[in-house]
Order: C-alpha cells, then structure tokens, then sequence
C-alpha cells in the first residue's frame, strides 16, 4: 500500500471548531487531518484555512512542516 501525504487543516478564525467541513473533513477543536490532496489544494485556495503537511507513517516527506497559509 502506498503511503501519501498527510495534512492538518486548521481553521483560523475558529479554534473550537467541530463539525464536517467541505469533503467532508471532520474538523475537533479547530483542525482536521486528511490526506486527500486535492482536498488539501482546495483548503489552501480558501480563506480562513491554515495547511501544515506533516511527515506520513514513514517518517518522511517531502515537504515537512511546509505551511501554506490564505487570507
């Protein structure tokens, strides 16, 4: 099985936050995990989200730690 990414949306302006958010994303106190990149593309293009690719099971990637914030 391949191992993808892994991301942690967080929601800026609602650190409580808990509900499903757009795909679906079940958001606890303010952040969701999701590994979906397209999902993670389209948080990035939205306000209010903040991005944060975190290393897969693997212990590696590409890019971690990367944040991508919009606003």
């Amino acid at each position: 099985m391949a191992k993808g990414k892994t991301y942690i949306i967080t929601v800026d302006g609602n650190p409580k936050y808990c509900g499903v958010g757009a795909g679906g994303a079940q958001f606890a106190h303010g952040q969701a995990t999701i590994t979906d990149d397209r999902m993670a593309s389209w948080f990035q293009e939205h306000e209010g989200y903040t991005v944060t690719e975190v290393a897969n099971e693997s212990g590696s990637s590409g890019n971690k730690g990367k944040q991508a914030k919009t606003e």
